[in-house]
């Protein structure tokens, strides 16, 4: 059993014979007690990537188990996921921030900062968060609260209650369904414990991002049944962004002088303020455009209203350098676990758990942002005519920054804050009919909910031309004019809508914003009438499902049983944020019906094996989902629905059968071959299939048209004006997708008993994926995007008529890599060592949008998979004391961040700036003093690397590939009684 425990790693090839052991000695011990008429408590078991009670041989399951994890010294689920050198962490904590990642850069609306905030996904492959599949005890969990895109949040799943985690690598989708593409991750809670354990754990780091943890588990069996939980409380600290290297915006002297690396920005204001006239120049000689700072402010201490001849010009000298103290948030956790299980007859068994966590997170609002506002021609404090700056803006737009009023007390200290709350429940009965005869009949439900507030200093008015007005605008406010809230979110926003809009257009000194004070007292209105918090924010999304499975064996053939599993699900997915509100007015229910089956059929094997064949077995498995979603496709006689316009529903049906082929061959004993088939499918986000007035309109300006030279109609030479519109793309295919993995497991006798070796390929294969508009200009030249009829319909004389701002297919994407992995048990009389090393080389990752065009590798750069990863360990294990040293290599990559790229063009290739490679060591240790106490201790970045020097969203490290906790150490205690 301690062989079995030291090789239970997340090195792969020990972990997989883990798993099939332990399923065996289960299956085989159930038999028994049945055989002999026992009344034994026969738990559910669910085995990742299969149906069957002892799993598909042919799928490769990595196994971490609980050792394992308190050996890699992690504290959270989030860390331990970053440690695999398959995941790509595109989402969770600081990264989140990030203007180009998965959250923002969106085709429609960008999740909220309240969405965002304590957020963290799973990321196989670098295929997309929404792609890999988590489960809890195999089942289902609802996604981040409100986010379309169905991840689950990992930071809902307390560490301390894992037992274990099941990894599969390979497409799932045969099984599980469309978001298992690039992957699943199961999380088995722990259970089957007799006794109590008491855990107190804290974690110092040298940046200040401290996290305290205790937890209890708890256990009791009797005859027919046992019952078992986890209660769990964490506290962690945010960031401090100085001591993590974090003190300037300016990095251009590091690239040259180059201006893409100096985030400062005239827009965060200034005290005066200052209106922005920044500009971009061409620089002949580097080819790149170079960004020249300029504003319009007056001078310090001027009191009173500013005339035209007040104000002066400042460049680069004058920019605002303003680095928040903290980042991330500061949470606390509290969550419970519950496991139980009845035997009701010696056949039937009641069981179920549950998980519930609640999380409460807070984070600094940045007032370095500034307060943007725009004031309306003959406002008291602006002396520019309407349309001064250009023909498309009335007034003046002012940065400014209230530092005077914060240290006055004029506003308050705001912090953004959220309550995101996650439970599932899980119940179900199984009837035994024989041995090999199982009944389920299984049911899940599962929700996610946030709630927040986000205290915001800014402004809520536009203005739109109005002729019947003296200043010639009118305000405006879109949630506002297109009935978009109601209640006392409304009145709320219609308060503070009010109090602006006199504040931006009043010609009353007293009573209008004087953004050009230095003082809190300089004159005008308060701007803490720019300080408002929204009615609290209310987003969640809900799965529940129901099941009924039945698993057995046909026959039992020369080489052993023909195992099935068939079974017929049906589940209901709702989600609910502002977000999709946009597109959908309404919450969107999604409604899914599933049929399976699943067999593996064994050719050769036990007595019937011939030389070069000791054993080969194939598997089978088929899915059939059928989703339906039903949305608004637009209103009763045409009335808007912003005038009280009734919806009309319309329903979407998209259905596709997913198989799956493997095949497992042993042609001697030691050694396994195995290969696996498979596709997926995936049918179009709810909020591309409906809109509340059939289609959304603006205004765009179209520039330098290939097929039409504007002339009494153009709004400026060589420009003219189209109405943009936001609607469905009727023509949306579903996105399906084809995965291939090869593998081979090598566990040699004799001198070298103990060593293994695993290499597996995995190839997947997405066709149709979906994309948003703005990935056309990642492909195509402008002028080449004008001449695509389905996004810029024309009229006879050629003329583009509008613009079709929707979500489309491209060709594809593609993922290939291979997995290298070795690991040798080598017993002394100075205890037993087991060095590691898992070697991750990625071959492909690319997308192609036409047929007719190349390619575009991510391969290597930021936001993609790194050309390869390496993580090495040696384990010692001497009576009670144990100890590991765990290394993380990331290779040389190529900071694409700030680049501008278009029709697979870098037109700015010297900004691809190489990123130094990154060794981090973790050194964890533990302790058994006696049977009832166990010291745990990690030292994580022991060496205190220093993250490569790489500029992303403003901050000099890659949060993505370096934990900006920096050095941690943790001590753990664990008491057993």
């Amino acid at each position: 059993m301690l062989a079995l425990v030291l090789c239970a790693s997340a090195g792969g090839a020990w972990a997989q014979t883990v798993t099939e052991t332990t399923e065996a000695e289960r299956a085989r011990a159930e038999q028994a007690a049945i055989d002999a008429g026992e009344a034994a408590v026969v738990d559910s078991v669910e085995v990742t990537g299969s149906r069957l009670r002892t799993g598909d041989p042919t799928s490769r399951v990595i196994v971490i188990s609980k050792e394992e994890i308190q050996a890699r010294g992690v504290t959270s689920v989030e860390q331990l996921i970053r440690t695999l050198p398959q995941n790509v962490a595109t989402i969770g904590a600081i990264t989140n921030e990030r203007q180009r990642g998965p959250l923002s850069n969106r085709g429609q609306v960008s999740v909220s900062q309240i969405g965002s905030l304590g957020v963290s996904a799973a990321n196989l492959g670098g295929m997309g968060a929404g792609n890999t599949l988590i489960l809890v005890n195999g089942r289902r969990v609802a996604g981040a609260a409100g986010i379309e895109d169905g991840f689950a949040n990992l930071n809902g799943i307390p560490l301390s209650a894992v037992e274990r985690v099941e990894i599969s690598l390979g497409g799932a989708s045969a099984i599980y369904g469309a978001d298992a593409i690039g992957g699943v991750i199961n999380f088995i809670l722990r259970k089957d414990f007799i006794g109590s354990t008491l855990t107190v754990q804290h974690e110092v780091s040298a940046n200040d991002a401290d996290n305290s943890r205790i937890s209890l588990f708890s256990g009791y069996s009797w005859a027919s049944g046992n019952l078992s939980g986890t209660l769990d409380f964490s506290r962690r600290k945010p960031i401090n962004n100085y001591k993590s290297g974090y003190v300037t915006e300016n990095y251009a002297s590091y690239y040259g002088g180059d201006t893409a690396f100096d985030t400062r920005s005239f827009s965060r204001g200034l005290q005066p303020g200052v209106i922005d006239q920044s500009y971009y120049d061409f620089d002949p000689v580097t080819f790149n455009s170079i960004y020249v700072a300029q504003g319009l402010t007056v001078r310090p201490g001027f009191v009173g209203r500013p005339g035209l001849g007040d104000f002066i010009t400042v460049g680069a000298e004058a920019l605002p350098d303003v680095v928040p103290e903290l980042a991330g948030p500061e949470s606390d956790s509290i969550s419970g676990t519950l496991n139980f299980e009845q035997k009701i007859t010696e056949k039937l068994t009641f069981f179920g758990d549950a998980l519930y966590t609640r999380s409460e997170s807070e984070q600094d609002i940045l007032y370095a942002t500034g307060l943007r506002v725009q004031l309306a021609p003959g406002q008291a404090y602006n002396p520019f005519p309407a349309y001064y700056f250009d023909s498309f803006t009335p007034g003046a737009n002012v940065a400014y920054n209230p530092q005077a009023e914060v240290e006055a007390g004029e506003l308050p200290t705001g912090r953004i804050s959220n309550t995101a709350t996650q439970w599932n429940i899980n119940a179900g009965l199984s009837y035994q009919f024989n041995p090999d005869t199982k009944l389920e009949l299984l049911y899940t439900t599962s929700k996610s909910e946030t709630s927040g507030q986000s205290p915001n200093l800014g402004s809520v008015v536009d203005f739109r031309a109005d002729a019947t007005s003296p200043n010639g605008v009118s305000c405006y406010n879109f949630q506002l004019a297109e009935n978009r809230v109601t209640g006392a979110e409304r009145e709320y926003l219609q308060g503070v809508f009010d109090r602006q809009c006199l504040a931006l257009t009043s010609s009353d000194p007293t009573l209008a914003f004087n953004p050009w004070k230095s003082t809190a007292n300089g004159g005008g209105s308060s701007v803490a009438d720019f300080y408002y918090i929204p009615v609290t924010e209310e987003r969640s999304s809900r799965t529940e499902n129901w099941e009924a499975r039945l698993t057995g064996s046909l026959w039992t053939l020369p080489a052993g049983k023909l195992l099935y599993a068939v079974g017929a699900e049906m589940t209901s997915d709702d989600n609910d944020s502002q977000e999709v509100r946009v597109r959908t007015v309404n919450p969107v229910t999604r409604d899914r019906h599933a049929y399976f089956a699943e067999f593996t059929i064994p050719i050769f094997g036990e007595s019937f094996n011939y030389p070069g064949i000791k054993s080969l077995l194939v598997s089978l498995a088929a899915r059939r989902d059928s989703y339906t979603t039903e949305g608004p496709i637009g209103t009763v006689n045409n009335v808007p629905y912003s005038l009280g316009g009734e919806l009309l529903y319309d329903s979407n049906t998209f259905a596709n059968t997913t198989p799956a082929v493997g095949v497992r061959w042993e042609p001697f004993d030691g050694l396994a071959l195995r290969a696996r088939w498979t596709e997926g499918f995936q049918a179009p986000p709810y909020t591309q299939l409906f809109s509340p007035t059939g289609n959304q309109v603006y205004t765009t300006f179209i520039s330098n048209d290939p097929l039409y030279t504007c002339t009494t109609d153009c709004v400026r030479p060589g420009t003219y004006a189209v109405p943009q519109v936001v609607a469905p793309n009727p023509d949306l295919e579903p996105q399906t997708s084809t995965q291939v993995t090869y593998g081979l497991t090598w566990r040699p006798k004799g001198m070298l008993d103990g060593l293994t070796l695993d290499v597996s390929y995995n190839s997947t294969k997405i066709d149709s994926e979906y994309a948003n508009p703005r990935d056309l200009q990642t492909f195509l030249r402008q002028d080449e995007i004008y001449r695509l009829t389905q996004f810029y319909p024309r009229d006879a004389n050629g003329k583009i008529i509008e613009a079709r701002n929707m979500t489309f297919n491209i060709v594809g994407s593609e993922y290939t890599s291979i997995n290298y992995e070795l690991s040798y048990l080598w017993g002394t009389k100075w205890g037993t060592f087991e060095p590691k090393i898992n070697v991750l080389d990625n071959l492909t990752a690319e997308r192609q949008a036409f047929e007719n065009r190349e390619p575009l590798s991510t391969l290597g750069l930021l936001q993609g998979p790194d050309d390869y990863k390496v993580v090495g360990s040696v384990g010692w294990y001497y009576h009670d004391l144990s100890a590991a040293v765990w290394a993380y290599y990331t290779p040389e990559y190529i900071n694409d961040y700030d680049i501008f790229r278009a029709a697979g063009v870098n037109f700015e290739e010297d900004r691809l700036m190489p990123v130094d490679d990154l060794l981090i060591v973790d050194l964890t240790a533990a302790w058994r003093i006696n049977n009832d106490i166990r010291l745990n201790f990690a030292g994580r970045n022991i060496l205190d690397q220093d993250p490569p020097f790489v500029v992303v969203q403003g901050r000099p490290y890659d949060t993505a590939r370096y934990n900006a906790a920096g050095r941690t150490f943790s001590i753990e205690l664990q008491y057993s009684f």
